[in-house]
């Protein structure tokens, strides 16, 4: 009710905004002119948006500000969408075949009608060539934060438009060059940029990993999204955002099983993998995650493994310690605490299982000092045991379990006896 309430409180505010403006268009519509060409454009309106009548629906949150717009001829207008686009295309024409700072202005004074053109006639084949050719402006201009703002418009209204591919190179070289400049270069906390048209106006690092990101959004099975994948792991690993590089170099290997990265996915997350275990206080993931892909890279890229043998040998050895280190860990604890049979369990797996370990020579030692000893330490001041009182309801189910063991053991005893008798 509170959010009707805001939505209807919001279009009684507007409306007669609104309603004003709608009158002052359409006083002035028989005297507004094409900016293009200096005559009455009048005889243009004759889309069917433009002369329905308002409904409820026009002064909605969402499309107040269509509204707006076709109320004050802003709105949908294809013949002047045609003439916008026509004139642009004729200064991008200009612009290639022209050298210094005139190709620069020519293109930078297309953009703006190529992507006007496109938001007169929505939906259309001309907005979305409008939108690409406002970003190709741009982007030959060297605007790049403008040229991928207007990529991004077009991929909005045109998830599947026939320009992906080009988008899609395009934004990825954006993209990286905004990420290799802040490497060079890094911003400062409080850096701003107002003079270099090539960087956006701030955190260019931040700005090229999203465009990565996009990139592999907008178009998963794109010819670069694997490759934006991979620029995203190798960026935070290089930052030693260890954890995040590993999440992109396991989507790089779930997701793009045919990339011609798989095996760097898989190596690099390796490494990602073993830099970001915590040491045998914290989980042991990493490790078990780490010697699987050692498997797997073992068994699907023998030839690279062999060139990468020494790493990688290292690497598997390097985890059957950690892991061995693991137990090792475990074990002292319960042997602090005096719980014999515990730490007895874990030095023994050490000893078994990670006998080629220097840990094993260890536990293996200490098996024999404490064969003697007690599994569990006396329980002490047992009178003050005695006096804590014990829930009701726990009585009757230790109860029932006792009684349960005894049946069971007198059923396991019954053969025994019969045989004896």
């Amino acid at each position: 009710m509170s959010l009707l309430r805001t939505r209807m409180t919001l279009a009684t505010l507007l409306l007669p905004a609104v309603m004003v403006a709608a009158g002052c268009a359409t006083l002035n519509e028989a005297a507004s002119t094409n900016p293009l060409t200096g005559r009455p454009t009048a005889s243009s309106r004759d889309d069917d948006d433009e002369n329905r009548g308002l409904t409820w629906s026009d002064f909605s949150l969402d499309n107040i500000g269509k509204t707006t717009k076709r109320l004050t001829g802003r709105g949908p207008n294809r013949e002047l969408a045609k003439q916008l686009y026509s004139a642009a295309d004729a200064e991008y024409r200009q612009a290639t075949a022209t050298e210094g700072p005139e190709r620069i202005r020519l293109f930078e004074a297309a953009a703006p009608k190529f992507a006007e053109a496109a938001e007169r006639w929505p939906d259309s084949a001309l907005a979305m060539d409008g939108y690409f050719m406002a970003g190709e402006a741009m982007f030959f201009s060297d605007h790049y934060a403008a040229a991928n703002k207007h990529y991004e418009q077009l991929v909005k209204a045109f998830p599947n438009n026939r320009y992906i591919d080009v988008v899609d190179q395009r934004r990825f070289a954006i993209a990286r060059y905004w990420v290799e400049i802040d490497r060079e270069n890094p911003e400062e906390l409080y850096y701003v940029n107002f003079l270099d048209k090539t960087r956006p106006w701030k955190d260019a690092r931040g700005n090229g990993l999203r465009v990565f990101d996009k990139i592999r959004v907008d178009d998963p099975t794109g010819r670069l999204s694997d490759d934006s994948t991979l620029a995203l792991a190798n960026e935070n690993f290089t930052r030693r955002k260890f954890l995040k590089a590993d999440e992109y170099y396991s989507d790089l290997r779930k997701a793009y099983p045919s990339s011609e990265h798989q095996f760097s996915a898989h190596f690099l997350g390796l490494k990602a993998k073993l830099n970001s275990y915590d040491g045998p206080a914290y989980s042991g993931a990493p490790l078990d995650e780490a010697e699987k892909l050692i498997k797997q890279m073992r068994r699907a890229f023998p030839q690279e493994c062999e060139r990468e043998k020494e790493y990688i040998d290292k690497a598997a050895a390097e985890i059957r310690f950690k892991k061995a280190e693991r137990l090792a860990f475990l074990a002292q604890y319960y042997d602090r605490r005096a719980e014999y049979r515990a730490a007895r369990h874990h030095y023994e797996r050490i000893a078994t299982d990670y006998a080629d370990t220097p840990l094993a020579a260890r536990a293996q030692e200490r098996i024999g000092q404490i064969a003697g000893l007690p599994p569990v330490p006396p329980q002490r001041a047992q009178w003050l045991v005695n006096l804590l009182p014990e829930p009701d309801n726990v009585k009757p189910l230790l109860e029932a379990t006792q009684r349960e063991r005894q049946a069971e053991t007198a059923i396991a005893r019954q053969p025994e006896e019969t045989e004896l008798r």
